[in-house]
């Protein structure tokens, strides 16, 4: 568990750039008078700069405290049961990647589990012995960051999309909707890849040692 709180606050600066980059947008989409005399007149990136060091680890600790990992993988994966990779790890995952040895993995741990949560539980335990590789560590990372990414992407789409689509003068609102719609399934599919990519990444490692 320190493990994932270090690694993900190590990808506070990435997600206060996404969350930046997003209000830039919609503020300059929506009042591109007060945008244009705002950037004019100071110097954005400095603004957006010092905000980042003083309230950023904050701001994200309460948005990314909204949903729990569990909907947070649900979001990622399209799966209400047994949503983490790891579930398929070695019914399915193990089996598309050429680099993970089942024979050697058949050999360490006996029959492979075929259920969900009994695949998850083998493969955590595997995790944990090779938690400190550094191709482990640097995929964990990149799946928490890309994860954390299409969280976020849903509470924009919630909390600014859906009220900017009711409330706001067409098409410009129904653009903007389908923009934050896009950007989640972007971040979302990198997510999804991330993740196995992780997942695999642990059981090659463990099947070449």
């Amino acid at each position: 568990m320190s493990n994932e709180i270090n690694l993900k606050a190590k990808n506070t600066p990435q997600l206060w750039v996404f969350l930046s980059a997003n209000m830039l947008f919609l503020f300059g989409m929506f009042f591109p008078e007060y945008f244009l005399e705002l950037t004019n007149n100071f110097n954005i990136f400095l603004i957006l700069k010092i905000l980042g060091v003083s309230i950023a680890p904050l701001l994200l600790f309460l948005l990314n405290g909204l949903l729990p990992s569990t909907v947070k993988a649900i979001l990622v994966y399209w799966k209400l049961k047994y949503p983490l990779p790891g579930s398929r790890a070695f019914s399915k995952l193990s089996k598309k990647d050429h680099r993970v040895n089942r024979n050697k993995l058949k050999q360490t741990y006996g029959n492979l589990p075929t259920s969900p949560s009994h695949q998850n539980r083998l493969w955590y335990q595997i995790y944990r012995k090779n938690s400190s590789e550094v191709i482990v560590q640097n995929s964990h990372k990149a799946f928490l960051l890309a994860r954390d990414l299409t969280s976020l992407s849903v509470l924009f789409l919630i909390f600014l999309g859906i009220p900017v689509l009711i409330l706001g003068s067409c098409p410009l609102n129904v653009i903007y909707f389908f923009i934050l719609l896009l950007q989640y399934l972007i971040v979302c599919i990198n997510a999804q890849n991330r993740g196995i990519r992780f997942v695999t990444n642990v059981l090659a490692l463990e099947s070449s040692s």
